[in-house]
């Protein structure tokens, strides 16, 4: 295993995405005979048809995009693809409301973990439809577009309160086609230089039957980074039988392998003036260190492989009525051993710094059946748009718990030493297994009752049942119980859209979902040594989240470019909270429920303002807020008093990581000599550190400082080559800002965002 990790090469992590506020010019892409896939999507390089989505894939929104009572970002290929993003990660920083956490216990070795709208989201990304559990890194080479859907939904089941995500993955299409790309990525630090190839090709076999395949490969360092590693491979191909005929079948088969050096960031003391933590006095003329300094070992791997089947069968009972089945089976197994910075508090005088080794080992399977029913049909005058089904799907997930290894000798900021030895891994000391068994129906229907005047709505009801059982191996504490539990919860959304005009939509709507204990299949803490899940509360009541919202859609230009503006009202009920009563001992047991509440407007465009000019854009402002008793707050300070400090009261509180603004800015102008222009922008609004919403512990505010606000700037320029070829230069983070993207909970750690960072590419299409 040793030398295996001991040589790992770099993934180009890309600061590519545009936010907030700016301006622009670039348009679309070099233009071949032959284009792709959904009208909203390309490959690489190939005709830019814009970043206009008028429908989702999920044949559940029965209303397109503009009749649709919620906010939905979707974001395409085309738009990702010029900004030469790779991760999941790098896509969503397309959408305002996100934010980032750096994990706890090896859950995330960068940036995977995330909330939506203040609320952690990361048990709640779906590919095609179906949930995907795990915790790794998400490559994008065989995704389509990426949809985002805001607030409370209960459309795939035990939704969050932020919302949820979902992957479209690329299949066949009746055009013939080869396609693809390499990259070459350099800053002006000791990281290495980052290497990306994909090919995407598409083969008609005959006149309804088509073959897919999408290959990666990938060899590259992290940006700005010493020493970290991000290295990949990955294959997907993909058969569709009767394409354009009444009954169609598509197998899709990927896989992909990761082998990275993880890079878990560099020491929050060396950035208290960015952190601005009240913990120890700090002198910046001291308190400043390279910001390439690795903090890990060369031992350190971080290693993914992830294996995904699907078959869907489509088929038309007539016209406006179709019948679909989707199963999909995935496993995700990812084994990693890493060592960061533990505490930065011991020695405020000195440039040292004690680290930890920790380790994570989790295998995720999930094996999920689709069956809908679309059809479109009249009743009394009114016209529907009915989609109904039955879901069924079995997740089950078994990890390791280790304990953290405090390493003996501590580590100089300013010239850590990533070959200094370590002691031997510890052997795991308990196993988890979780097992959940779901089975839902729904029915969601579009009622046009006029041309003005539509209703959308639906319930799912869902049965659930979770199993969870621990087993210590080796020494140290016991684990948790074992613990069963079923529950039937019902969602749903009511919305009624008003169209004063065919091109616009007013509409107010209301959304709710359930979370039942046991279901952070995906949580951040889920690693923790001696505990199966994190906020599994004996005997709490299921979470469920309300959503109110009123907003505006309208199409303009011709229909080519697509603006939105919301108010939105969340509510985040039944949040469990433990304490100690006063002369208590023993571990923390529920003593009430709280809220967690989070308001805010949001606006977006996309599209086309002309023929020649893309814009892809959005802004957010929030405002969170914690509500519980002063009760509660005194238990829960008897419980863990350092999490509170000076302070007496976590009520009214902020949630964690939630910044008050954010936004997003990318915008493309083709130039008539065969040159495209871009510029993006992204800002990021401070929030505090602390504990996010979903776990056991309350942080108060301003115990542990803030992440700071950033506003970072892009470019691009492409220039077509031929209708077959064009090549490309990105430079992300123009102004080469030094900022905190992410930290962990009290800033020990903290992940840098990317410097200036340069992109060379060559694009084809045949």
């Amino acid at each position: 295993m040793s030398d295996k990790h001991n040589k790992r090469a770099p993934l180009p992590q890309r600061h590519l995405l545009a936010s907030a506020v700016s301006l622009a010019l670039l348009s679309g892409f070099a233009v071949a005979q032959d284009s792709v896939e959904l009208d909203d999507v390309t490959v690489q390089g190939q005709q830019d048809s814009g970043y206009k989505v008028d429908k989702a894939s999920s044949p559940k929104q029965t209303a397109a995009l503009l009749d649709t009572p919620q906010t939905v970002n979707v974001i395409p290929e085309t738009l990702f693809r010029q900004q030469n993003a790779r991760t999941l990660t790098d896509v969503l920083k397309n959408t305002p409301g996100i934010s980032f956490e750096a994990g706890e216990n090896g859950f995330a070795s960068g940036t995977n973990n995330f909330s939506l709208r203040g609320f952690n989201t990361s048990g709640s990304i779906f590919v095609d439809g179906a949930r995907d559990n795990g915790s790794y890194t998400r490559d994008v080479f065989n995704v389509e577009q990426v949809e985002v859907f805001k607030g409370p939904a209960a459309d795939n089941g035990r939704g969050g309160a932020g919302g949820y995500v979902n992957q479209v993955t690329k299949t066949p299409t009746l055009e013939s086609f080869i396609a693809g790309g390499a990259s070459f990525g350099f800053d002006q630090y000791d990281s290495e230089p980052r290497r990306r190839a994909t090919l995407d090709t598409n083969q008609v076999i005959n006149d309804s039957t088509a073959l897919r395949l999408n290959l990666l490969v990938e060899d590259s360092g992290v940006a700005g980074r010493e020493h970290a590693e991000k290295n990949s491979w990955g294959i997907a191909p993909s058969l569709a039988f009767g394409l354009g005929t009444d009954t169609r079948a598509i197998v899709a088969y990927e896989h992909v392998e990761m082998n990275d050096r993880p890079d878990l960031g560099v020491a929050g003391v060396t950035l208290r003036d960015k952190l601005k933590g009240a913990n120890t006095p700090f002198d910046p003329s001291v308190w400043s260190a390279d910001r390439d300094k690795y903090f890990g070992l060369k031992s350190d791997f971080d290693d993914t492989t992830s294996d995904a089947l699907m078959f869907r069968l489509e088929h038309d009972l007539s016209a406006g009525v179709t019948l679909s089945n989707q199963t999909r089976l995935a496993r995700v197994d990812r084994q990693a051993r890493y060592t960061h910075v533990l505490d930065d508090d011991a020695n405020p005088n000195a440039a040292l710094v004690n680290v930890q080794r920790q380790q994570y080992d989790r295998v995720n399977t999930s094996l999920s059946n689709l069956t809908n029913l679309s059809s479109q049909f009249n009743t009394g005058g009114l016209r529907h748009n009915l989609s109904a089904g039955l879901e069924l799907s079995r997740e089950k997930s078994e990890s390791l718990g280790f304990a953290s290894q405090t390493l003996p000798d501590l580590v100089n900021v300013f010239d850590p030493d990533w070959e200094r030895s370590a002691p031997a891994a510890l052997p795991a000391r308990d196993r988890t297994k979780v097992d959940v068994d779901t089975v839902a129906l729904y029915a969601y229907d579009t009622i046009e009752i006029n041309p003005q005047w539509q209703v959308t709505g639906g319930l799912r009801l869902e049965q659930y049942q979770a199993s969870i059982s621990n087993k210590r191996l080796a020494g140290g504490a016991a684990p948790g119980d074992d613990f069963d539990d079923t529950e039937l919860s019902l969602g749903g959304k009511l919305g009624v859209v008003y169209k004063p005009l065919p091109n616009g939509s007013v509409y107010a709507a209301y959304g709710v979902s359930t979370q039942p204990p046991g279901s952070y299949l995906s949580n951040a803490d889920i690693s923790r040594s001696d505990q199966g899940l994190p906020a599994l509360i004996k005997g709490a009541d299921p979470v469920r989240a309300h959503n109110y919202e009123i907003g505006t859609k309208w199409d303009f230009f011709d229909k080519r470019l697509s603006t939105t503006a919301a108010l939105f009202y969340t509510e985040k009920k039944k949040v469990a909270i433990t304490g100690l009563d006063v002369g208590q001992t023993g571990p923390a047991t529920l003593k009430g429920y709280g809220e967690q509440v989070v308001k805010g407007l949001e606006l977006g465009a996309s599209g086309k303002i002309t023929h020649n000019w893309d814009i892809f854009a959005g802004i957010v402002f929030l405002d969170s807020e914690r509500k519980h008793s002063a009760y509660l707050d005194d238990v829960r300070r008897r419980a863990n008093s350092g999490d509170y400090g000076s302070e007496l009261r976590t009520d009214g509180d902020e949630l964690a990581f939630t910044p008050k603004v954010s936004g997003n800015l990318w915008t493309t102008y083709r130039l008539p000599v065969g040159l495209t222009l871009g510029l993006g922008a992204q800002h990021v609004g401070s929030s505090y550190l602390g504990r996010p919403d979903d776990v056991e512990r309350i942080v108060a505010n301003g115990r542990y400082g803030r992440v700071p606000s950033y506003t970072t700037f892009a470019a691009m320029a492409s220039y077509e080559v031929s209708a077959n070829l064009d090549v490309r230069l990105n430079v992300d983070n123009l102004t080469n800002e030094e900022y905190v993207s992410s930290a962990n909970w009290q800033g020990r750690r903290a992940l840098l965002g990317d410097p200036r960072t340069f992109t060379l590419s060559t694009n084809f299409h045949f």
